[in-house]
C-alpha cells in the first residue's frame, strides 16, 4: 500500500503492428516495478463457487517493459518470440507487476474491456488448416476490479462442425473414459427415441407442457394451460406434463427413460426455458417443438448472443437451434431473440406473453388491491417503492447480492410519512437476506417471501430494478422505473449484456447510490422512455397471447394435418 492509497495497475491501451503486440499499463505506483507473464491453470473457488481463493500457475517469465513517463509503462513483444524465440502456449495469461511492496495483478481499464474484441487477432497458417488466435478477456475480482487477461490457442479447422462435440476433447484415461460413457449414452438415448416415437403414431393429438429447470407449473406454460383447459380443448387434446430440476442435477438413466418415453409420444412440445435434452434427440418432422420463453427482454445476454464467450452454446446441435415456433412479446423483439436463439425470424410468432393475458383488467386489479391491503392495511395510504435487482454470481449456488450498495438509514429518511421501500430480492438469494434493523422495519420492508412479484406491481408506485427482466411487465403499468447500476460497467464487461442499459433502459439509469436518492428526491424519473417503451415493445398487446398462440400453433396444425 501507499500511505492509504491502494497500489492499482492498469491496461489503458492495446496497439498491433503486424505480429508485433503494445501494451500501455498504468499506475498509481512511482517506485521501480517489473513485469511477468503468467499462465494460469485451474482456479481455485470457495464453496460457493464465487470467491477467487487460490489457482495453479503453469508458466511463467519476465518480460521486458520501457517506462514512457510517470507511472506509464509499455510492454512490447512479438508474438512469434514471446518466450525465447516461442510463442505463448495454450492458455490464460494475466500480467503481474512485481514491486517493492509485492506482487500486483495488473487490470483492465473498462475503457479497453469494451473493445477487447476489437484487438482479437487470427493468424492462419498452414493453408489455412490451422491458425493462432489472441484474444482478451477479463475477470471479475471482488465486484470491483477487471483481471487482464490475454487468451492464445492454436487452433485446428474443423471440417465436422455440425457434429457436436457434448464433452471437451480427452487427453486422460479417466477423461477418454467419461467421453465414450457420455458418447454411449447420446447413442442409447437417441435409438430409444426413435422406437418408440415409431411405435406411437402422430395423428397431432398429443401435447406435453415441460420444464426441466422448474418442477411445477407456472407463467406462460400456466397461463396457455389454463386457456386450453378454459376453452375445452383438453377433449380434443391429451395434455401431458413434465416437470423437474434437471439442468445442473444428475438424473437417473430411469428418469431419462421414462422423460424420453414421454417426449416420444407427442406431437406438440411447449418448453419455457433451456432444455438440453433437444440437442441430444432429433425430432421426428411432425413433431413440433415451441419455446414459450419464461421472461420479457432483458438485458443479460443468453444463448448465442454470448457467442463465444464461457457457457455459450456449440455452433450446431444446441436445443436453441431445434425449435420449430418460439413466442415472443411484440415484432420487435424478433430480431433480439434471433440473436438469442440462432434462428430464422420467420419462426418467431409474435403474440404477446402468455402470463401477461388479462394482467390490465381492471376488475383484477382492484380485487387485487382490495385483498393486499386487507392484508397489509400499514401499507394503504402509503406510495410503494419496489426495490427488485437480479442476483450477482455464477448461479443458483453462488447466487448473492452487495447489500452495502444500499444506504438504509438515507431511504428510511428519505421515505418518511410518505413512501415505504419493500425489498423483493431474487429467489435465488435466499441465503442471504436483507438484514433491516428494528427502527427502520416500519418503513422498509422485506417481502422476499411474496409469491408473484407481477401482482405486486398493482401496488407499486415506483420500481427500482437494474438488469432484471422484470421491468418489461412492468412498463404497462407505465408509472416510474429506475435502473440502480453500481456495478454497471463490471456487469456489462464481465457477465455480458446484448443491449446496453445506458442506452436502452426504459427510465433513469443511477450509477450510485446519490444519484438514485437525488432521482427519488426530485421525481427524475425520465418517464417519457417507459411510454417510448411501451408503443415500442407493446404495440400489439391485446390480453389474448394464449388464445393467439392456441390457435396459431395447435388448431391451424390440426387443420393443416386434417387436409393432408
Amino acid at each position: 500500500m501507499m500511505g492509504n492509497a491502494e497500489i492499482i495497475f492498469e491496461v489503458t491501451k492495446i496497439e498491433w503492428e503486424r505480429i508485433f503486440l503494445s501494451l500501455e499499463i498504468k499506475t498509481n505506483y512511482k517506485g521501480k516495478v517489473k513485469f511477468r507473464l503468467e499462465s494460469l491453470g485451474k482456479i481455485f473457488r470457495d464453496e460457493d463457487g464465487e470467491s477467487i481463493i487460490g489457482m495453479k500457475i503453469k508458466d511463467a517469465f519476465w518480460v521486458k517493459s520501457d517506462k514512457i513517463s510517470d507511472g506509464v509503462y509499455r510492454i512490447t513483444g512479438n508474438i512469434a518470440a514471446m518466450k525465447k524465440r516461442q510463442f505463448l502456449d495454450n492458455g490464460r495469461w494475466r500480467i503481474m507487476a512485481a514491486a517493492k511492496e509485492g506482487e500486483f495483478v495488473c487490470y483492465a481499464s473498462h475503457q479497453v474491456a469494451y473493445h477487447f474484441d476489437e484487438y482479437s487477432r487470427i493468424f492462419r497458417y498452414g493453408g489455412g488448416k490451422y491458425a493462432y488466435n489472441v484474444s482478451f478477456s477479463s475477470l471479475m475480482e471482488e465486484e470491483k476490479y477487471l483481471w487482464f487477461y490475454i487468451n492464445t490457442y492454436f487452433m485446428i479447422k474443423n471440417d465436422h462442425w455440425k457434429k457436436r462435440r457434448y464433452i471437451q476433447e480427452a487427453l486422460t484415461v479417466k477423461g477418454k473414459f467419461k467421453r465414450t460413457y457420455m458418447y454411449t449414452a447420446i447413442v442409447l438415448m437417441r435409438a430409444f427415441y426413435q422406437f418408440w416415437s415409431h411405435v406411437f403414431p402422430k395423428r397431432g393429438k398429443n401435447v406435453l407442457l415441460m420444464s426441466e429447470t422448474k418442477d411445477y407449473l407456472w407463467g406462460n406454460l400456466k397461463f396457455i394451460d389454463e386457456r386450453i383447459h378454459e376453452r375445452g380443448l383438453d377433449k380434443r387434446f391429451k395434455i401431458s406434463y413434465s416437470f423437474r430440476r434437471a439442468v445442473g442435477s444428475h438424473m437417473s438413466a430411469f428418469s431419462w427413460a421414462k422423460l424420453i418415453f414421454k417426449i416420444a409420444q407427442q406431437d406438440y412440445i411447449f418448453v419455457d426455458d433451456y432444455v438440453p435434452v433437444f440437442g441430444f434427440l432429433n425430432l421426428r418432422k411432425e413433431t413440433k417443438l415451441i419455446q414459450v420463453w419464461h421472461a420479457g427482454v432483458g438485458f443479460k445476454s443468453v444463448g448465442y448472443s454470448r457467442f463465444g464467450k464461457r457457457g455459450t452454446p456449440f455452433p450446431s446441435g444446441s436445443c436453441h437451434k431445434k425449435y420449430d415456433y418460439v413466442l415472443v412479446g411484440s415484432k420487435e423483439l424478433v430480431k433480439v431473440y434471433a440473436e438469442v436463439f440462432g434462428i430464422e425470424e420467420e419462426a418467431f410468432l409474435p403474440v404477446g406473453m402468455p402470463r401477461l393475458d388479462g394482467f390490465l383488467d381492471e376488475r383484477t386489479i382492484s380485487d387485487f388491491r382490495k385483498e393486499f391491503y386487507q392484508e397489509y392495511p400499514a401499507l394503504k395510504g402509503k406510495k410503494l417503492i419496489l426495490f427488485a435487482p437480479t442476483f450477482r454470481g455464477g448461479g443458483q449456488k453462488s447466487a448473492h447480492y452487495n447489500y452495502s450498495w444500499l444506504d438504509l438509514k438515507k431511504i428510511y429518511e428519505f421515505c418518511e410519512d410518505e413512501y415505504i421501500f419493500l425489498v423483493k430480492m431474487h429467489p435465488f438469494v435466499v441465503r442471504e437476506p436483507i438484514e433491516i434493523p428494528e427502527e427502520y422495519q416500519d418503513r422498509i420492508i422485506d417481502f422476499a417471501s411474496y409469491p408473484n412479484i407481477n401482482d405486486l406491481y398493482y401496488v407499486t408506485d415506483i420500481l427500482i430494478t437494474d438488469y432484471s427482466s422484470n421491468y418489461f411487465e412492468y412498463s404497462l403499468m407505465r408509472k416510474p422505473i429506475l435502473f440502480y447500476t453500481p456495478d454497471r460497467e463490471l456487469y456489462e464487461l464481465s457477465r455480458g449484456v446484448h443491449r446496453s442499459v445506458k442506452e436502452c433502459a426504459p427510465g433513469k439509469v443511477c450509477d450510485t447510490f446519490d444519484e438514485l436518492m437525488d432521482a427519488l428526491k426530485n421525481k427524475d424519473y425520465e418517464i417519457e422512455k417507459v411510454y417510448r417503451f411501451v408503443e415500442e415493445n407493446f404495440s400489439d398487446f391485446d390480453g389474448h397471447a394464449s388464445d393467439k398462440a392456441i390457435n396459431r400453433i395447435l388448431l391451424q396444425g390440426d387443420r393443416r394435418r386434417k387436409k393432408k
